[in-house]
């Protein structure tokens, strides 16, 4: 006689396939999964631990989701169940999103360590969800298995088919709806397609009037009405438009997840950051040795400042910017003033794509390095090998300029940069902007000069006092004082002799693990 498991014969099936289910469970856990870094970055940036903070939480979610949904099999589980918990789960989605929404400036307050805060919002965020919607598969395994002789095909199948919708959820997510619908209207999309799951798998009718149902359709009327944090979402970034001030009036921003990559004016003569000082500096001595028109490349457009300052400066220059994101560049345009008609040419593309591939053999006077993602710091554009690819296409005499962010105590990216450029370039200068830099505990922007010829300080100290008089507007006087000044000989094999001598490769680049120090919670806003 066949062995039966338990009584499913005398269940209410559902109105479609049992194993529907578990597909929509799978996928929308996938969903939420990749929805989960998005929804993170503009508050703790998007990094390396970010993605490994919600991995481990969504797994440890899995877990103890698979243990609760095994033990309820074995009892007398029913389709209703499976029902609720579907509905549960729509509500947990959209709660829990704007429910961390709220608290994560608290988080980021707390004196927790990167990692700590991440896997504290992953959990807040992510954790219950991801419990709730992996009970439904050895549910619905209890449920669908009528014959313990079936039990391998059963079994098989089902997560056959949760493997088959993780993997479409995934590339739904990451290549479609994120650019597509943006990270909010996702999540309201989760809870509404879990609370249709859950209807139907009850096919009870009395749960269609009951609270949890009637919260989640609140939840997400309410989810549809509240304003968005981002203006608009990208396959890379959150971006918003924020109207501030600065010394010299008002100044409008890019902000890019967590971080303000830009403030503009109507004066492209205007500079914001120290760090850009150095850059007009190096802008005025390359002009003035170059002996042609300028050709530059600046990797990273943000708000496109740096870019809009060269043609302001050097009208007949040959401007080339590399903005990976097509999103930025267009917020550029329509907010911070960048005229589509100008003749910078941008190319929206890795920048290291961009350099190794075939679409360009030109050789620049200048490149501009500042790429950089809040917390993270693209690895690829920080190797051995790309400062080759990089000293490929400059001029001979051509500068790359690096700017960096160290915690200058301890100061181990910025040797590792320092001592990666140094294989490359046989001339690297250090240009710090802060006083008593080496001994600041706070993040500190460093800009590195590497080149294949010396630089003449002398000329240097020329170029700046030209971009002080004639090509900044409202000059500031002590980020110009520090931007003429770099690091003598002694004070650089000083400093790179207390510290590790990593050159970052392609095969061993630990950027985020070296600018974990920076990161402490107080550090955050």
């Amino acid at each position: 006689m066949e062995e039966t498991a338990s009584n499913n014969t005398a269940r209410v099936r559902p109105l479609i396939p049992a194993h529907a289910f578990v597909f929509v469970a799978s996928f929308c856990l996938m969903v939420v999964e990749l929805v989960a870094g998005r929804v993170i970055a503009p508050f703790l940036g998007n990094s390396l631990y970010t993605w490994t903070g919600v991995i481990g939480v969504i797994l440890a979610g899995m877990a103890i989701g698979n243990f609760i949904g095994g033990r309820l099999a074995e009892k007398k589980v029913d389709w209703k169940t499976v029902g609720l918990i579907f509905i549960i789960a729509a509500d947990t989605a959209v709660f829990c999103y704007y429910f961390t929404y709220l608290f994560a400036a608290h988080i980021r307050r707390l004196p927790l360590s990167l990692p700590e805060a991440i896997i504290l919002f992953a959990s807040l965020a992510f954790l219950p969800v991801s419990v709730l919607l992996s009970m439904v598969t050895p549910m619905v395994i209890s449920l669908t298995l009528k014959s313990l002789a079936k039990t391998g095909s059963t079994v098989g199948g089902i997560y056959a088919i949760s493997a088959l919708a993780s993997i479409a959820g995934t590339f739904a997510t990451g290549f479609l709806l994120i650019a597509w619908m943006g990270v909010r209207i996702i999540i309201l999309c989760v809870g509404a397609v879990l609370l249709m799951a859950g209807i139907l798998a009850a096919r009870d009718k009395s749960i269609t009037s009951s609270p949890p149902v009637l919260l989640c359709l609140g939840l997400l009327f309410f989810g549809l009405t509240c304003p968005n944090l981002c203006m608009k979402e990208t396959a890379y970034f959150c971006v918003r438009i924020v109207q501030g001030q600065d010394a010299v009036g008002p100044v409008t921003k890019l902000v890019l997840d967590n971080l303000v990559h830009s403030q503009t004016t109507d004066d492209p003569r205007h500079i914001a950051y120290d760090y850009e000082y150095v850059y007009a500096v190096a802008l005025e001595y390359a002009a003035r040795s170059a002996g042609h028109p300028l050709r530059t490349l600046t990797i990273g457009g943000g708000g496109y400042a740096g870019p809009r300052f060269i043609l302001e400066n050097y009208p007949d220059a040959d401007v080339t910017v590399a903005e990976i994101d097509p999103g930025v560049t267009k917020s550029a345009t329509l907010f911070l003033g960048l005229n589509p008609e100008s003749p910078i040419k941008t190319v929206n593309k890795d920048a290291r794509l961009f350099l190794d591939g075939a679409e360009t053999d030109k050789s620049y006077d200048i490149i501009f390095g500042d790429a950089f993602n809040d917390l993270a710091i693209p690895y690829h554009l920080t190797t051995k090998e790309f400062f080759q690819i990089v000293h490929d296409h400059l001029a001979s005499g051509g500068l790359y300029m690096l700017n960096t962010i160290d915690q200058s105590a301890d100061g181990r990216l910025l040797a590792a940069f320092m001592n990666t450029a140094q294989t490359v370039f046989p001339y690297v200068e250090v240009a710090p902007l802060a006083g008593r830099w080496q001994e600041t505990k706070e993040r500190n922007t460093i800009v590195l000069v590497a080149s294949d010829k010396p630089i003449d300080r002398n000329e240097w100290l020329v170029a700046a006092n030209v971009a002080y008089a004639s090509r900044v507007a409202h000059p500031v006087s002590l980020p110009l004082e520090r931007a003429k000044y770099l690091l003598t000989e002694e004070e650089k094999k000083d400093f790179l002799s207390k510290r590790q001598k990593l050159v970052l490769t392609d095969d061993y680049a630990p950027t985020d693990n070296l600018a974990a120090p920076m990161f402490l919670a107080a550090q955050y806003h």
